[in-house]
């Protein structure tokens, strides 16, 4: 039989998540890389695997990408 008790919902995980969302979008990271969005994200507190669903991605993608070393602009040397 199921059960008629209501879900109880955590609200301030909603609001966390959304205000992490609303300052990823006015950050200047927001136009950066993958790496570089979710070490913001995961700065502010979230879980890497929220910060995975914010982000499009999945919790196993971002754990490799996190694993890596952000790629560097290459440099233009003069001669």
């Amino acid at each position: 039989m199921a059960s008629t008790e209501p879900i109880e919902t955590d609200w301030s995980a909603v609001t966390a998540r959304c205000l992490a969302y609303l300052c990823l979008q006015h950050s200047e990271v927001q136009d950066k890389g993958l790496f570089e969005r979710a070490t913001f994200l995961m700065n502010l507190g979230l879980p890497r695997s929220d910060a995975a669903v914010l982000l499009g991605s999945t919790d196993d993608s971002l754990r490799v990408t996190l694993g890596k070393p952000p790629k560097k602009a290459k440099s233009k040397k003069s001669k």
